[in-house]
């Protein structure tokens, strides 16, 4: 179990009114991120009383402050979460005409920024029919990840089905509380906090700080030329069933057995994932290794891992897996998450080198849009951009994030919980990324990717529903394979 890390917390500034807390470098890293912006579905069957649902997101938002908050800068810059005067959490509702148009939905929500200094940096949207709904939660990722989001589904119908229920709020705690605690004198430490302070001197002689402003040019320059799509993978009870008992033959969890599936596919229909992205990224949920009392606030709290991995054609599709499942489990156990305490950093800095910098080849025309991002464009000696260039030849080929199987009550007085979605983020710089729960016995992973308008995008397209269909086949169900996305 993790044990907290004591850390000194900047005070929070008398005339900053509603400060709930200063956000952690990692949360700052996706402040200004629309890329990274997650969701969670949930198919829901019964007739939804739309009052009833509107009175439980209200109850379920006042017990979690980071649902409610907006985003207020002090005068060093630093970023602080903040309740004062944001507007309620929107719930927006669309009749249901097809099975498909949840998705469309989400698709929908990208498209519209989000204003942190207004807020909130959470939205709702019931695609609604008397029989089956979908209910989705569409978020920034810098105030949680997908377990609080598929936790926070669980809460709004817990209390639509006891609108009397008691509730308390609960505070969210900082990441940087549970961040492992590095050896100060060592020589990596060491060297690490010299090139760093280095960095942030040599980014405070020419600063570029982000504005609202900025944001929406990159935002609607992005959206214009990428389109976000998924193709899904759903197992029923009996399958999910008997993907589990074939894993366990295997000695192996379903998400190994997934992750190495789409691996296979993807080397079978596109290719070897090149030199540079043969590796793998593998969040994990730090609140199941948390000490048990500890609060399991609405946050982000979670870890993460890369390590050097590549499919072997050569070896059975088991044994690939196998070999892939020793090396998670013994990354699990290490929790090494260190690799996100990045609180040396100066937060203007990782303002710029994640989500100013990396645009500028992507979106060139946005950069002359503002006299800050024309500015910051033509500073090409710009730290930032080293950083960025860096960090952007590290990205690994493929990102599995999995909540794996959650263990939610069925049934919500006359509704009943189906299934759950999770949909990650996708970028053009990872040619895998799949989101993955596990829910009442169902399960559902989403294989996330860009096709760039006016392009001829349908034969991509269609290969990632040929690398879906593929990765049924290794997992056993070569007779799910279809046509369709999902």
């Amino acid at each position: 179990m993790i044990e907290m890390k004591q850390i000194k917390q900047k005070s929070t500034p008398t005339y900053l009114p509603g400060c709930i807390r200063r956000l952690s470098n990692v949360e700052r890293l996706f402040l200004w991120s629309f890329q990274t912006n997650i969701a969670v579905a949930a198919r829901i069957v019964g007739d939804i009383e739309k009052e009833k649902l509107e009175q439980a997101i209200d109850i379920v938002c006042r017990m979690h402050p980071l649902t409610r908050c907006r985003i207020t800068f002090d005068e060093h810059h630093d970023a602080w979460f903040s309740g004062d005067c944001v507007p309620r959490a929107a719930l927006r509702i669309v009749p249901k005409t097809s099975d498909s148009q949840w998705f469309d939905e989400i698709r929908r929500e990208y498209q519209v920024p989000f204003e942190p200094e207004v807020g909130p940096l959470i939205r709702f949207v019931l695609v609604y029919s008397s029989e089956v709904s979908e209910l989705m939660v569409f978020s920034e990722h810098c105030i949680c990840d997908g377990t609080a989001l598929a936790n926070l589904i669980h809460d709004v119908l817990d209390c639509y089905a006891d609108p009397k229920s008691e509730v308390s709020v609960i505070s969210p705690p900082a990441i940087t509380d549970y961040l492992q605690q590095k050896d100060s004198f060592s020589i990596s430490t060491i060297i690490g906090s010299f090139f760093i302070n280095h960095y942030n001197n040599q980014w405070l002689k020419k600063p570029h700080y982000i504005s609202q402003e900025d944001f929406n040019e990159i935002h609607a320059a992005y959206w214009e030329k990428y389109r976000y799509d998924i193709a899904l993978l759903q197992l029923e009870p009996k399958e999910t069933h008997d993907l589990a008992a074939r894993c366990r033959e295997n000695g192996m969890t379903i998400g190994s057995a997934l992750t190495a599936a789409f691996l296979a596919a993807y080397y079978e229909v596109i290719g070897p994932l090149p030199k540079n992205k043969r590796a793998i990224s593998i969040p994990f949920d730090l609140r199941r290794h948390l000490k048990e009392g500890t609060v399991n606030g609405f946050c982000f709290l979670s870890g993460g891992f890369n390590f050097p991995f590549a499919y072997d054609q050569k070896k059975s599709f088991w044994r690939n897996a196998e070999d892939l499942h020793k090396i998670i489990q013994r990354r699990v156990k290490k929790l090494d998450n260190s690799g996100l305490d990045m609180e040396q950093f100066n937060p203007t800095l990782i303002d710029a080198f994640f989500n100013l910098a990396p645009y500028i080849k992507k979106v060139p025309d946005a950069f002359n849009q503002t006299e800050n991002l024309s500015a910051f464009a033509s500073d090409k000696k710009s730290i930032a951009l080293k950083i960025a260039n860096n960090a952007l030849s590290k990205l690994p080929g493929l990102i599995t994030t999995n909540l794996g199987r959650l263990d939610y009550p069925e049934f919500y007085g006359n509704l009943r919980l189906d299934r759950l979605f999770l949909i990650p983020s996708a970028g053009e710089d990872v040619p895998l990324i799949l989101g993955g729960a596990g829910v009442c016995g169902r399960m559902a992973f989403s294989l996330n990717y860009l096709v760039q308008n006016n392009s001829n995008n349908s034969l991509y397209t269609k290969d990632m529903i040929k690398i879906r269909n593929i990765a049924l086949e290794y997992l056993g169900f070569p007779e799910k394979a279809n046509e369709s996305w999902m």
